[in-house]
Parts: structure tokens; C-alpha cells; sequence
């Protein structure tokens, strides 16, 4: 890996007209733990979708190990997300009529790297790491709220990602499986998985790095944890959060 993971340059984007981000920079080092914070609509959700490549910016560029993201087809694109990233959202996309276990391998199956004895054999060490082996076999609907996350976290960790993309993978849950979430990716992060996670919750966004503030589409603020001169409490009381 090179030593700055992701470059976003002067990045932007526009829906019908509107400007939802506004000449956006910043770099995201190799296993930095980033959380991006803002008020509704202030595109933080965009930033994230164009950095992981799932949305095309309208301008700027993002530079991926020094891979221009922008200069990649659709399919050159869908292979790097699966080689190289993971995602988790407040609410799993999960496929109805697939188990949990069946669920999780899918990225891998699509990869086509592994075999299924490694696949499954990945998938087993996850659940068991992740607390829910019990529940492998289970229907999704039949798996409480902070079991699902945790499958969707198993999910996004299969193929072994560089990078780990989150869009408010807690916003769904309560206090503890929150706390339970958040400890199982603070571990992740430790163990080396670069996370740029989309919260408005400020005891999650405490566990990062480094926290980016967006307001109207540019980043107002920015905190780090280990070089900044105030609490992260008085950082948010001075941003009016």
C-alpha cells in the first residue's frame, strides 16, 4: 500500500443543477479510522459514495493507491470495490431468501478468488469473531437488529478490504448494540482496515482519528484526536454540536 491511501482533489458534485459538494480535498492515510459529521443535506453521504467509487463526482479527482477513480470503467470498478473495499449502511441490503451465512459469502463468490471450502471456511472465522455463528443458518428477518449489523460487517470484511466504508451503520441501532458495533470496528480498524464511516452521533464519531466536518458541501472544520489542542467535547461545542 502506499502511504497515502486515498487523495480526494478538489472534488464535486451536482444533481439537476445543484451543488451538493463544493471543491472537496483531504487525503485518507493508510489505516486511519475518518468519520465524516455534518447536518442533514450537507452531503456528507455524497462524499462518501463518490469516494468508494459507487458515485461518479461531476468534478475532481480521487485517487485510489494512485489509481484515478474516475478514469475506470464501470466493471474496472465494480472489481476494485470488491478487491479492495467493504460497506456497511444503516440498513444491510441483504438478499431476502439467503441466509445469513449465504449472505456474507456472496462477495466473495463474486470475487471468484477463493474456493468454497476457503470461502466458507473466511465466512465461519467472521461469524465466530463477530459473536453470531449461532445464527448462521438463520433467515434474516430472524436475527435481531445488532445481529444483522454485525452479519453486514462480516459481510463487508469477506473479501478482506483495504478500506471499510460505512454510512451510518448505527443509526438503526440502540445504545448497546451501538457500543457493541462500534467496539467490533474500532478492532477492525486496529488490525489494520483503513474506516471512512458517515455518522451524526457523536460518541461514534469519538472512536475515529480524525473527524471532518461538512457544512453546505465544503468541509467547515476538521478534528485530530492526536494533535489537536482541544477536547473533542469543546471542538463540538465550537462547530454547535
Amino acid at each position: 500500500m502506499s502511504k497515502n491511501k486515498i487523495k480526494i482533489k478538489g472534488l464535486g458534485k451536482s444533481f439537476d443543477g445543484n451543488s451538493v459538494l463544493n471543491d472537496v480535498s483531504f487525503q485518507i492515510e493508510t489505516g486511519e479510522f475518518v468519520v465524516i459529521m455534518g447536518q442533514s443535506g450537507c452531503g456528507k453521504s455524497t462524499l462518501l459514495y463518490s469516494v468508494s467509487g459507487m458515485d461518479r463526482p461531476t468534478k475532481g479527482q480521487i485517487l485510489f493507491d494512485n489509481r484515478d477513480l474516475s478514469a475506470l470503467t464501470d466493471k474496472e470498478m465494480q472489481k476494485l470495490r470488491l478487491e479492495h473495499m467493504g460497506f456497511i449502511f444503516q440498513k444491510p441490503n441483504f438478499i431476502k431468501n439467503l441466509s445469513i451465512a449465504d449472505n456474507i459469502v456472496f462477495p466473495a463468490f463474486q470475487l471468484g478468488k477463493k474456493s468454497r471450502k476457503e470461502i466458507v471456511a473466511d465466512a465461519e472465522a467472521l461469524m465466530r469473531k463477530m459473536g453470531i455463528i449461532s445464527v448462521a443458518d438463520h433467515d434474516i428477518r430472524k436475527v435481531s437488529g445488532g445481529q444483522l449489523q454485525r452479519a453486514a460487517i462480516c459481510r463487508a470484511m469477506i473479501n478482506h478490504p483495504d478500506i471499510l466504508f460505512g454510512d451510518e451503520p448505527t443509526g438503526a441501532l440502540d445504545s448497546s448494540s451501538t457500543k457493541e458495533v462500534m467496539d467490533i470496528l474500532e478492532q477492525i480498524n486496529f488490525d489494520g482496515t483503513t474506516i471512512m464511516l458517515v455518522t451524526h452521533d457523536a460518541k461514534v464519531a469519538q472512536r475515529a482519528d480524525r473527524i471532518i466536518y461538512l457544512e453546505d458541501g465544503k468541509i467547515k472544520d476538521e478534528f485530530r484526536k492526536k494533535s489537536s489542542e482541544i477536547s473533542l467535547k469543546e471542538w463540538l461545542a465550537k462547530i454547535g454540536l
